[in-house]
């Protein structure tokens, strides 16, 4: 096969895995009226859409982004990759609703995804960084969401953003991503489990301990922190 018929065969498949796939980038989708909606899912492509209003019925507002662990969600909790859910009022009314995911420069839309009573689910498959979502439906838009997703590898800590620690006793955390080589970070000390698995991991914590914030740290990356709200 020549160089030439190489070129434009990669070229051919590139274009179907996009065009099939549940994520497309503004990078190869055409936007006209540089709404972040795509030509192909907007019903209006020479118009930009709207924001949905209080004067819509139903009303819809999108309240935040949630990891979705074996259909158990975590507020806040997502990484890259991860299949996570959109909660808020009047979900369960979209119809044939778009994801869009957006920063400064570039744009993603989301149309393979799931819409329950728990809310709307999908895989998060950008690259790593900080955007803005909406859903786009009928036309119109959804309030806007901050999403900063953590690392594809990272560990997780599930459970209250704000924890009792006792000095001198054991304490569980519960998540995911945890492994062999997983550190407890408390303030500048680190710490070695007494029992980790992939999702639980045990540590005691120290006597003297008064720092405010622990998170944990595996071979790739650190985790959500958590805030220490006392001592006892």
């Amino acid at each position: 096969m020549s160089k030439l018929a190489n070129l434009l065969f990669l070229s051919l498949f590139t274009t179907n895995v996009m065009a099939s796939g549940a994520l497309l980038s503004s990078q190869t989708e055409k936007d006209t009226d540089h709404d972040k909606v795509f030509d192909i899912y907007d019903s209006s492509p020479q118009q930009k859409v709207k924001t949905m209003s209080i004067e819509d019925l139903p009303i819809i507002q999108l309240s935040r982004i949630s990891g979705n662990f074996n259909n158990k969600i975590e507020k806040g909790r997502y990484r890259i990759g991860d299949t996570v859910t959109l909660t808020g009022m009047g979900i369960d009314k979209i119809k044939d609703p778009v994801v869009v995911i957006y920063d400064n420069v570039r744009s993603y839309n989301v149309k393979q995804i799931e819409l329950g009573n728990k809310g709307i689910s999908f895989q998060l498959s950008v690259p790593q960084g900080k955007y803005k979502l909406f859903v786009y439906s009928n036309d119109k838009r959804t309030n806007d969401l901050y999403i900063e997703p953590f690392a594809a590898d990272a560990p997780l800590i599930f459970g209250s953003t704000s924890v009792i620690l006792t000095r001198g006793k054991e304490y569980t955390i519960t998540g995911t991503g945890f492994d062999t080589d997983t550190k407890v970070l408390l303030g500048a000390k680190t710490i070695t489990p007494l029992a980790v698995s992939n999702d639980s991991l045990s540590f005691k914590v120290p006597e003297l301990s008064s720092e405010g914030y622990f998170q944990v740290r595996n071979k790739f990356a650190q985790s959500n922190s958590i805030r220490v709200f006392k001592y006892n």
